[in-house]
């Protein structure tokens, strides 16, 4: 097979012409995310809720929704932190003018 990185729609015509050819499949293997994961204990209370939440946003599953609530408050954390730090810059700036 040719080197080169194959693309999404390539890899699902491969798997799918392949997939009743088990001389085509290797040996299952493990693959782990790249980079840092961690985990967060949440009471079964706090995951239910999470459900009926991620469930009335269209979500997969909760842990997807909660992924994209903690993206969205990070980010909207780092705005306001750019605001506030703006603010402070300018305010000083125009204490040593004034």
């Amino acid at each position: 097979m040719n080197k080169r990185q194959l693309s999404e729609e390539e890899i699902d015509e491969l798997v799918v012409a392949q997939a009743d050819d088990v001389q085509a499949w290797d040996a299952p293997i493990q693959v782990r995310p790249a980079g840092q994961s961690t985990s967060i204990r949440l009471s079964s209370a706090m995951i239910q809720r999470a459900k009926f939440f991620a469930q009335l946003h269209g979500q997969r599953g909760y842990q997807s929704w909660l992924k994209e609530i903690i993206n969205e408050r990070i980010q909207l954390e780092e705005r306001m932190f750019s605001a506030v730090k703006r603010d402070v810059l300018a305010k000083g700036r125009r204490k040593t003018t004034g």
